[in-house]
């Protein structure tokens, strides 16, 4: 059916959909994850204190909602009685998918909410036991992640699941960054709830008196807390707030921690590299009928298990070798005693109903298979995946003697690549929660009743069987914990950032025998884009609407890396069809004879061996720019069906691989298209009335691909993008072609250089991708979280890609190869602490503001900046100080500039060869100064979906009115920690202006010239580290505000008050209060040093030289490990004051400077805000 465009633009927000939206309407309740939809009332419980505090042994967190197994409605009455005060509140989750709505109302002082946990209700801690298995995940990104605070200010309430967008609410600013630079006792609640194990999930801190509300789905079983806390300017009152704590219970049923699985080997090979997981058993049970083709697979892996050297140097040296491990699940047995249900049963017991609806069942599975993944491959475990249920057990022959394997240990610790053999129903991918509230995958769902008119309403993937089930719980497929150690910690849920490439081969068996038969590594096992190649190679590109930028910095960096050598056909416009796409996409028109259509030659080989396809999809189908004729959209299964004639018999292409069919033999292809990597099996998909062309449907891209021996990259879900820039799925793409065409070298004696260029896998170019996009991502939000987990490989991740002028690797990566003495930091004098100042100046060009769609956007260059490094200094260290510059394109945020800079540094303590990294353990700002850009209009990033004409071609500005008053970002700055050991990268990232609405739509913009920063660092190898890096608690900055009872705005200095809580030292803080203030040239952020009080220890007093209501702040308290907490006044960088007047001088100074003193119990938000 024809599908229509529609724009949905209400508010401020974000992104732009890669797929068609099926309808206006939102979806229902059948839709949305299944809960008992009875809520009980609870009768009002008033706050019982001591209720402070979480941390055994002295937990005192008032429970509520004991025992109950139904879903509930807690109100609560409570009174916050000082700054130091917090009231936490605890209940028991046991059903994941659960919906909880928090929210806190009659308010009379500014007080915050938090929501977080998810520790074991027994222990009340997180880890592994028989029966509990909670791991929030490794730090590294919590000061660049946006907090999720109620759904509402990041798009719409979760239940209008139909693309509609109600409210922002909430204020934008204060959900992003370090969770510590909201200030006020949520620094004291993350400490908390991070030293049992747990991590914060939503919080909501909106300025004043504004209520409060969280509202998030919680996926981890376990013990939760709701925390209410008064903000940084301390005020309570004696009034009770009302907390009402909402549990909608999920009927998902979960099974507990998935067992873990014990190696059995003979001796262990460091010389494979990638491990094809297989489960012949399980094949052969879905597919009963192609069981020769399962022989084929078995058989053809094995050719996949000798060395095979891929790329030489100089004097035959051989510089990449591929060897690979096929593991068999069908061989996973159960340990004796264990009691364990062999997986077999488990994956038979899979088409169960029950199991069927229940994504968590696939999720189970999926599990054990990581399991075994993990044993084979992690050197730490010794050969096994955990220590707690150790239920199964695989042998592992790695010599020419069978039966010997009677050895715990790794068998394969260097292993690089992992390749999932068959589709979800026999390798499950992993189900992960979609954060999201526009295009989430619950549409998709919805969308799919709307397609054929023969379906009589039914979804042509049904919400019963397992693909549907995900959808219909807004769960996302990926294959990213298959290649992950462990997660990072997340706000809602673990981030699966992989550290090996996970490839995957899809779709029934005797595609996949063709694809293995064809693709047996041997020495011309490369995608060759040089001019000089056997082949004549040729690219081809497509984009349109709101693509046409991403697809435009792709062909761009493409062309710096081929020069012009190869033909590169383009369709980057609004005009083209499916008639168009066809004659350009590869180098002959599709339907020219002999050249793509049955039969087809098996020596065919198309010569386009990199095509970026940059257009909206259904899994099943291409959409061009504009859709004529009766069939207007480009199938899959046009590619599916093609068949081979002529091929001979089998014993000869497995003897020549060149004679199997394999059209799209070492090609890479790739797209940012909504769910084009959505692999469907064909029993998926509704298969009655007999009308529906079930295999139009069940023909999907990664299946056409793989069936002619291609590689294919594309999303399992919907795919982003945003209208006036190159962000979310774009952006991954424009950084996994850059990957494709690094410069990957090796050291070669018999190269005259020295070193030889090898190339770029596939494999590892995604990797790298994904954590490039995190290292120059500030504000990491579940949009970001969903293109990461979503954007998926189908091939074989070692294939790879060879230019003629191959790109230089990022900054970052070029420092990590330097010589440890080009890296290694001062040794830290007198303790385990060190501190680096960097400085950063900007000289923009004159042209720097630049006209866009809906407003304008500041242009910043790499080379516009200029750094003093005071490691620099040091004769050890000598990287290049370089920034990396890219657009601060965030939800519902103004466009900004903003950069990121390499900080990583080597222990100067440590000399032995391999020195540890050092620990950052905050970055903080130290001054800076800026210009002004009145009536500045900017580029907010907006919510858009398809319309009849190009989205780039209308003018809609969304509203801004929620950032009235509040300059954005209020911690405009952060650092995040990506990778371990040796591929650890430290990275600053900062944007490079901020801007503050009068309106909702013009403001102020203050773009810096100038920026100063201070790395605080802790040597892991020096003495005392060890009890530095123990401390993660963070100062408190309790309460902020300007005092005196004689102060009169003519004043020329004011006094500020700054009351510190320490959690290790709670009587006498052991820390240190500085701060900026705005000097009276009002573009210099000035240092300012607080002194402690002699009597109130708990007190830091400073003299701000300015006029009271001229005062400016950012405050920043460290303790002596490091730790640090930041206050802005939630963006208004203008503290409260507390003072008594007399009425005349009142008058005086309201009518002299339109301002309102504030009393000492009630804070006006409007006393101090210009």
């Amino acid at each position: 059916m024809s599908r229509i465009w529609f724009v949905v633009s209400i508010l401020s927000l974000l992104v732009a959909p890669l797929a068609f939206a099926p309808t206006s309407i939102p979806a229902t309740a059948a839709e949305v994850p299944i809960r008992l939809s009875t809520v009980t009332e609870l009768p009002l419980v008033g706050e019982s204190e001591p209720n402070g505090s979480i941390t055994p042994p002295g937990v005192t967190a008032q429970p509520i909602a004991v025992g109950r197994t139904d879903s509930w409605r807690q109100p609560i009455e409570g009174v916050i009685a000082s700054s130091s005060d917090i009231d936490y509140f605890a209940f028991t989750i046991d059903a994941p998918g659960s919906l909880v709505t928090v929210t806190l109302t009659n308010l009379q002082a500014d007080y915050d909410l938090v929501f977080g946990g998810g520790v074991d209700p027994v222990t009340g801690q997180g880890g592994a036991t028989e029966s509990f298995e909670f791991d929030p995940g490794k730090s590294g990104l919590e000061d660049v992640t946006q907090i999720g605070g109620q759904i509402t200010s990041i798009g719409g309430q979760i239940t209008s699941i139909g693309g509609q967008i109600t409210s922002i609410g909430g204020q934008i600013t204060s959900i992003g960054g370090q969770i510590t630079s909201i200030g006020g006792q949520i620094t004291s609640i993350g400490g908390q709830i991070t030293s049992i194990g747990g991590q914060i999930t939503s919080i909501s801190v909106n300025p004043g008196t504004r209520d409060e509300q969280i509202e998030t789905v919680v996926w981890q079983p376990g013990r939760y807390f709701v925390a209410v806390a008064p903000a940084s300017a301390g005020v309570t009152s004696p009034t009770p707030y009302r907390l009402t704590i909402t549990l909608n219970r999920s009927t998902l049923q979960p099974l507990g921690p998935a067992p873990h699985v014990q190696v059995l080997t003979d001796v262990p090979d460091p010389d494979v590299t990638t491990l094809y997981i297989i489960n012949s058993a399980r094949m052969q049970e879905v597919y009963p009928d192609e069981l020769s083709s399962i022989s084929v697979i078995s058989s053809s892996l094995q050719n996949y298990t000798s060395q095979v050297t891929l790329v030489w140097g100089g004097y035959e040296n051989p510089l990449i070798q591929e060897k690979g491990a096929v593991i068999d699940l069908a061989d996973l047995t159960v340990v004796t005693g264990s009691g364990a249900t062999p997986l077999s049963q488990l994956l038979q017991d899979w088409v169960q109903p029950g199991n069927q609806r229940n994504p968590l069942y696939a999720n189970y599975l999926a599990s054990i298979i990581d399991h075994v993944i993990e044993a084979m491959i992690d050197p730490t475990g010794n050969g096994r995946s955990g220590e707690v249920r150790l239920d199964y057990q695989i042998a592992v022959n790695n010599n020419v003697s069978p039966g010997d394997e009677n050895v715990l240990a790794t068998p394969y610790p260097n292993v690089r690549n992992i390749v999932l053999i068959g589709s979800d129903e026999v390798i499950p991918f992993f189900r992960l929660p979609d954060l999201t509230t526009l295009a989430n995958e619950a549409d998709y769902l919805k969308y799919l009743e709307t397609i054929d008119p023969n379906s009589g309403r039914n979804s042509l993937i049904s919400p019963d069987n397992p693909l549907g089930a995900a959808l219909r719980n807004r769960m996302l497929l990926s294959d990213n914990p298959y290649g992950t150690d462990r997660p990072y910690r997340f706000y809602g849920f673990p981030l699966f950032v992989p550290d090996l490439a996970v490839g995957r081969i899809v779709e029934r068996p005797s595609e996949i025998a063709d694809f293995l038969r064809r693709n047996v590594p041997w020495g011309y096992s490369a995608i060759d884009l040089r001019a000089d190649s056997f082949d004549t190679p040729m690219l081809s590109l497509t984009g349109y609407d709101f693509l046409i930028d991403g697809v435009t910095a792709i062909s761009n960096t493409i062309g710096q890396a081929t020069a012009g050598s190869i033909d590169t056909r383009l369709l980057i416009t609004n005009t083209w069809d499916r008639t168009a796409f066809e004659n350009v996409w590869l180098e002959q028109p599709l339907d020219a004879t002999g050249f793509f259509t049955t039969p087809l030659d098996v020596y065919s080989h198309t010569q386009t061996l990199l095509s970026s396809l940059n257009a909206h999809f259904d899994h099943w189908q291409l959409l061009p720019a504009i859709r004529s004729g009766a069939d207007p959209d480009f199938p899959a299964e046009r590619i599916l069906a093609v068949q081979y004639g002529g091929s001979g018999p089998a014993s000869t292409c497995d003897s020549y691989p060149d004679l199997c069919p394999g059209f799209f033999y070492n090609t890479i292809y790739y797209s940012v298209g909504c769910h084009s990597g959505y692999n469907v099996p064909y029993n998926a998909i509704l298969q009655s009335p007999a009308t529906i062309p079930v295999s139009r449907y069940a023909a999907d891209f990664p299946q056409a691909f793989n069936r002619h021996a291609g590689n294919w990259i594309g999303n399992t879900g919907y795919g982003y993008g945003t209208l006036d820039g190159v962000d979310y799925s774009e952006r991954l793409a424009v950084l996994l072609t850059q990957e494709l065409l690094r410069n990957e070298t090796r050291p070669d004696s018999g190269a005259s250089e020295g070193f030889t260029y090898v190339g770029r896998s596939i494999g590892e170019a995604l990797v790298n991708a994904k954590v490039r996009y995190l290292r120059t991502t500030f504000g990491l939000n579940a949009y970001d979280y969903k293109v990461l987990s979503i954007t998926t490989l189908y091939g074989l991740p070692w294939k790879r890609v060879f230019v003629d002028n191959p790109l230089n690797a990022p900054v970052e990566d070029l420092n990590a190869e330097l010589p440890n003495n080009d890296r290694t930091a001062p040794e830290p004098i007198g303790s385990s602490q060190l501190t680096r100042t960097i400085t950063f100046t900007i000289n923009y060009d004159p042209n720097y503001l630049q006209p866009s769609r809906t407003g304008s956007v500041v242009r910043l260059r790499a080379s516009n900046v200029t750094i003093s490094d005071t490691f620099l200094l040091n004769s050890t260290f000598n990287i290049t100080p370089t920034v990396t510059v890219f657009d601060y394109n965030q939800i519902g945020m103004p466009s900004l500039p903003a950069f990121a800079y390499d900080i990583t540094a080597l222990s100067g303590s440590d000399d032995d060869d391999n020195r540890v990294p050092l620990v950052v353990r905050d970055v903080i700002f130290r001054g800076g100064q800026y210009n002004t850009v009145d009536n500045f209009n900017p580029t907010v990033t907006q919510i858009v979906t398809e319309t009849f004409e190009p989205l780039i071609t209308t003018t809609i500005e969304p509203d801004f009115s929620a950032g009235i008053g509040f300059w954005l970002p209020d911690r405009f700055f952060g650092h995040s920690r990506l990778g371990d050991g040796a591929d650890q990268r430290d990275t600053l990232i900062s944007t490079a202006a901020v801007f503050r609405t009068t309106d909702g739509v013009t403001g102020t913009l203050r773009t810096y010239t100038q920026l100063v920063f201070q790395v605080i660092y802790t040597d892991p190898a020096a003495s005392g580290a060890e009890t530095a890096l123990a401390d993660q608690n963070p100062p408190v900055i309790e309460r902020v505000r300007i005092a005196g009872q004689d102060i009169i705005p003519q004043s020329v200095s004011t006094p500020v008050e700054v009351v510190i809580g320490d959690p290790d030292h709670p009587t006498n803080p052991q820390v240190t209060v500085t701060a900026v203030y705005l000097a009276d040239d009002n573009v210099t952020w000035t240092p300012l040093t607080f002194t402690q009080d002699t009597t109130d220890l708990r007190l830091w007093r400073a003299l701000v030289p300015r006029n009271w209501p001229d005062v400016r702040l950012i405050i920043t308290a460290v303790d002596q490990a490091g730790n640090s907490v930041m206050y802005t006044a939630k963006g208004l960088l203008a503290p409260p004051t507390y003072q008594v007047m007399l009425p005349v001088v009142i008058r005086s100074s309201a009518s002299s400077s339109g301002l309102l003193p504030c009393s000492m119990t009630i804070v006006n938000e409007n006393c101090t805000n210009s």
